[in-house]
């Protein structure tokens, strides 16, 4: 989240709403600018005032954008529901599990959005699992996550990459029931995000 999106998620607006409100802002600024210039355009041609009504509109937009651009992923909310076997039975309770593997550089960086999430809501779980045999690729994550995330090596990495199918940071909604709701990274957006405090948070 940019320093405009946390405005409004500290203003308490959804996760989505955040996303969409500093765009939806652009336009109406760029409203009020082409209102403005209204009487200084008055002396140009049709084709001409048409061309600077437009420009000035899309301008904020646009600059916005070139900061903080829509990705793909941003507003997908894309899951796969799994079955609870034996197999991953390691994922049990109440939180949103994390499966990553050493040295993954989208995994670090997902731990600012499970922070948020945690400091939004401060009695949610979110645990992650390092697919990896070897305890000391633990460290990179736990300085970054603290004393807010657990972060443990999976008991049962060969099921857990399975699971993700090869695909890291991926997350995990364990809810208590008999299905596990899985997202890749990419499908992980905003949606994804205000599902999460719907069914695990207190928000």
């Amino acid at each position: 989240m940019n320093v405009f999106e946390s405005l409004f998620l500290n203003a308490n607006f959804s996760w989505t709403w955040s996303k969409i409100i500093p765009y939806l802002l652009t336009f109406l600024l760029g409203l009020f600018a082409v209102f403005l210039l209204k009487k200084r355009l008055s002396n140009f041609g049709v084709v001409l005032r048409l061309f600077f009504k437009i420009f000035t509109f899309c301008f904020f937009f646009l600059l916005y954008f070139s900061f903080y651009p829509i990705y793909e992923g941003d507003f997908t909310n894309s899951s796969t529901q799994i079955e609870r076997t034996q197999e991953n039975n390691e994922l049990s309770g109440k939180k949103i599990v994390v499966l990553s593997i050493p040295g993954c550089p989208f995994c670090y960086e997902s731990i600012g959005r499970m922070k948020g999430l945690i400091k939004r809501n401060p009695f949610l779980k979110v645990e992650y699992l390092v697919c990896s045999e070897d305890e000391s690729t633990l460290d990179w994550y736990k300085e970054e996550s603290g004393d807010l995330i657990n972060v443990s090596l999976a008991k049962n990495a060969k099921e857990m990459v399975e699971l993700a199918k090869g695909s890291f940071p991926t997350f995990v909604l364990v809810n208590g029931e008999n299905e596990l709701k899985v997202w890749s990274n990419n499908s992980f957006g905003v949606l994804a995000m205000d599902e999460i405090e719907e069914v695990l948070g207190t928000h």
